[in-house]
């Protein structure tokens, strides 16, 4: 939070080079990430072998690695968390393919037709960027211009909601629902 608010402003600043300079380095030389991680990680290695082998020839300690590894525990709660959302998002694409909500259908339509709008202006690297800029820069005019955000977006609120109201009333309301099935009972 701190980063983000820029009460860390060296932090953040740095997150903002860094993002910004990998943004230059793999959109225009052209270099995708898979290389440059192989690159980077091909580089270590062959520092920590030489490394390690210069001293054992001097009889000096060889460079400190720690022990990684992953707990058990991690990895299942990690799982679990993922196969949770993964079901949730799963119970809503079943529902809204067997026709059951249709405005949780017109919002999945909405959202999906938004994301790919958005994504045919830019490619994912671009994308992802932007979504940084966006998270150095939006919590931060929060923070500072709150009660004038927030005065605006209660206003555009009660407009979208008198709006929906209508559109619920006019056309919504008229859509025929199909009747509820029971289920049987053996």
């Amino acid at each position: 939070a701190d980063v983000l608010l820029w009460r860390k402003k060296h932090l953040s600043v740095s997150l903002f080079v860094g993002a910004t300079l990998a943004w230059i380095l793999l959109e225009k030389t052209g270099y995708t990430v898979l290389s440059i991680v192989s690159n980077v990680t091909l580089f270590l290695v062959v520092i920590l072998f030489v490394w390690s082998n210069v001293a054992a020839l001097l009889n000096r300690a060889p460079p400190p690695l720690p022990e990684l590894s992953l707990s058990e525990d991690f990895v299942l709660s990690t799982a679990s968390s993922v196969r949770l959302e993964l079901n949730k998002a799963l119970a809503i694409a079943h529902d809204v393919a067997l026709g059951k909500d249709f405005k949780l259908f017109l919002k999945v339509i909405a959202v999906l037709w938004i994301v790919s709008t958005v994504a045919s202006w830019f490619n994912l690297l671009t994308l992802i960027y932007i979504c940084i800029v966006l998270a150095l820069t939006l919590p931060f005019i929060y923070d500072k211009y709150e009660d004038v955000i927030d005065h605006h977006a209660n206003r555009i609120s009660e407009q979208a909601q008198a709006h929906y109201k209508k559109l619920d009333e006019n056309v919504f309301s008229k859509i025929p629902k199909a009747p509820v099935k029971e289920k049987k009972i053996q």
